[in-house]
């Protein structure tokens, strides 16, 4: 039996990067396990891409919502022991697959996703053989359980109609009320 499970996904030109499970999905297939303060940190610069977040944003973004039985005291979380090797994770052949910006003195940022959508995560270990290149569909394998239902329902294309026309309803009625 194969366990999957619904996750986040954050698509680049090289990589996909999931954090629901920590997980950097390349090309080809084979997945770069992250910490959790790696997949933290890189989730909060995705969610935040385009724009610059400060140190102390990101510091906060990592390191909040600590296991309530570490003692924290004893700790002090340092950005930069988690920015390395998450860097050296996203080198791929001397490139950032996720270019990690350092803006001066402001903060970082990352460039915009290709796609931010939800997929179906099937393990590593647990993957079914490759299909030949032939039988392969381009994106299908990637679609989310919602963009199915949008393209393909009909019961969605009918309530979206009827949603529509509520609207136009509601505002012609609204304008009828002004005269």
């Amino acid at each position: 039996m194969t366990t999957q499970s619904l996750t986040r996904c954050f698509r680049f030109p090289n990589v996909d990067f999931e954090p629901d499970v920590h997980l950097l999905v390349w090309r080809d297939k084979t997945e770069t396990p992250l910490t959790l303060h790696e997949s933290r940190l890189l989730e909060a610069l995705c969610y935040c891409a385009g724009e610059v977040i400060s140190h102390e944003q990101l510091h906060n973004k990592t390191f909040s919502q600590l296991d309530p039985y570490e003692d924290s005291g004893n700790h002090r979380y340092d950005l930069n022991t988690v920015l390395k090797p998450l860097v050296a994770k996203l080198d791929q052949h001397g490139k950032m697959a996720i270019d990690i910006e350092v803006v001066a003195p402001y903060g970082f940022r990352v460039p915009l996703p290709d796609q931010m959508c939800r997929l179906v995560h099937e393990p590593e270990q647990t993957k079914a053989p490759e299909t030949p290149p032939a039988q392969q569909h381009d994106d299908q394998e990637f679609r989310s359980a919602t963009e199915e239902i949008v393209k393909t329902s009909v019961a969605h294309k009918v309530s979206v109609a009827v949603l529509a026309l509520m609207a136009l309803g509601v505002i012609t009625a609204s304008f009828m009320g002004y005269l």
